[in-house]
């Protein structure tokens, strides 16, 4: 029964205090108590479950590979390469629904990290949405739905997938389960069915006609003949109340894009495309070759990673930035997840000590013939949604809920695929619909949208999606 304790606790303090890396530490030292029932050893047990995470080679590649690419997405920013598309564009733009073509067109080189996608693509947009009377409001809705959601589906290349192989990896130690995490990750992308619900409502809503009563009267307001381009007054308020909230990973920010200001710096270089095709160009093939090549994923992504920033860093240096400058902003970058980093630090331990205390044998005791695996999917997606919801943190649910998942699978007999992909549904859904996510934070301040204001306009189409979704997991499982 102790089992579920240090889970349970680091959820309801998650929820509570809306901070991630304390809530875990305390549930990894409960955790520790009840193994070693001594206080002066519980403490030196959660030391050695920390120590224990981090000397693990295949956890050191899954850090390195999420230091790195932010990294690289710092450099990146700086080369002028996202403004010189965007100045590319802005010519083949005649009205609002090419703006939205534009937004979503973008994906293929913005789709590398939710932050960079929606920094990126805002400040290419942004002004082209204001030209042509987009609300702030519409165009945050936008920029959120088509980050996460998206990102999360593709297998290779991404900050996400760094991330969750490493969950994964963990949730099948924990569980018993043997083979691939890439594997594994992509046999779930046909289930993910809130990224597809979210996306899909997304695009529909592009037709003025297929919206909400709230979002309606904006796009009527804005489409006025006599109304100039928008300039969200309100968003200055939200700016300087510092309204808080919180990031993808439980981290506090203040004003929308403060947590994020290095992303959104003035390029060094004149703006040419190939600073930002070139990276991308390298990254993208060079990452599916080597991961399909190896037995390791994670150190393969890490490989590819690390040539790619090597290149690019010649490429820019060629160019005029100084070494300084560059490691300067590489690391500046690569410290923007240090959060993410230390959640991974404390969230896989509590992985090992509910394992330590019997997790797998609770839940196959007590819900193996009690629990139809036909409704697990649902319950999870439910259940991983309302705490990704609650602490505005879909990485943060993902590293509580997944080892959960995949031991309730093993025990009840599951779809491993359909499980996975429902705790991961679920982090999405509370990634783009939290009032107190990062996402919609950073959404609703590049777009200049007043945050509550944009929360209220666009929850009804994530809550239809996340119904929808939910229905899907509820269904889907006595089909197949």
């Amino acid at each position: 029964m102790y089992s579920v304790v240090p889970s349970l606790v680091a959820i309801i303090i998650a929820i509570w205090t809306k901070q991630v890396i304390p809530s875990l530490l305390i549930g990894l030292w409960i955790g520790s108590f009840l193994l070693t029932e001594s206080l002066f050893m519980s403490v030196s047990k959660t030391v050695d479950y920390i120590v224990g995470v981090l000397t693990d080679t295949g956890n050191i590649n899954v850090l390195l590979f999420l230091y790195i690419f932010s990294g690289l997405v710092a450099l990146i920013q700086i080369s002028g390469g996202i403004q010189a598309f965007g100045n590319w564009m802005k010519k083949y733009i005649t009205n609002s629904k090419r703006v939205f073509g534009v937004l979503w067109g973008l994906l293929p080189i913005t789709f590398i990290d939710c932050g960079f996608r929606v920094v990126a693509t805002g400040s290419i947009v942004k002004s082209l949405s204001q030209k042509y009377h987009v609300s702030s409001e519409r165009l945050a809705y936008m920029l959120n739905n088509s980050a996460s959601p998206v990102i999360i589906l593709i297998p290779l290349a991404t900050t996400f997938i760094g991330y969750v192989l490493g969950v994964v990896e963990k949730g099948m130690q924990a569980s018993g389960i043997e083979g691939s995490a890439l594997a594994l990750f992509i046999q779930s992308i046909p289930f993910q069915f809130f990224s597809y619900t979210a996306i899909g409502i997304a695009i529909l809503s592009i037709m003025p006609r297929f919206n909400f009563s709230g979002m309606k009267e904006l796009i009527k307001v804005n489409h006025s003949p006599d109304k100039p381009a928008h300039h969200d007054e309100m968003s200055e308020k939200y700016h300087e109340k510092g309204e808080s909230a919180k990031d993808q990973t439980g981290n506090a920010v203040k004003g929308g894009m403060e947590h994020n200001h290095d992303m959104d710096e003035k390029p060094i270089l004149k703006p040419r495309l190939m600073n930002l095709i070139l990276p991308l160009a390298v990254l993208i093939p060079l990452s599916f070759f080597l991961m399909w090549s190896s037995e390791e994923p994670s150190h393969s992504m890490l490989i590819a990673l690390l040539i790619t920033t090597v290149m690019t860093s010649l490429l820019y240096r060629v160019q005029g930035i100084k070494i300084e400058t560059l490691v300067d902003r590489f690391i500046k970058g690569g410290n923007q997840l240090i959060v993410t980093i230390a959640i991974l630090a404390v969230a896989w331990p509590i992985s090992d000590v509910s394992q330590d205390l019997g997790l797998g044998q609770l839940i196959e005791n007590t819900l193996a013939g009690n629990l139809s695996p036909l409704l697990v999917p649902g319950l999870l997606f439910i259940v991983t949604g309302a705490v990704s919801y609650f602490i505005g943190s879909s990485w943060g649910s993902w590293a509580l809920m997944v080892p959960i998942a995949f031991t309730l699978a093993v025990s009840t007999g599951s779809v491993i695929p359909i499980a996975l992909a429902a705790v991961l549904s679920g982090g999405t859904f509370g990634d783009v619909t939290s009032p107190v996510s990062g996402m919609t934070a950073m959404s609703a301040g590049i777009a200049e949208a007043e945050h509550m204001k944009y929360v209220k306009a666009m929850s009804p189409y994530n809550l239809l999606a996340g119904m929808v979704a939910a229905l899907l997991f509820f269904v889907v499982p006595f089909i197949i």
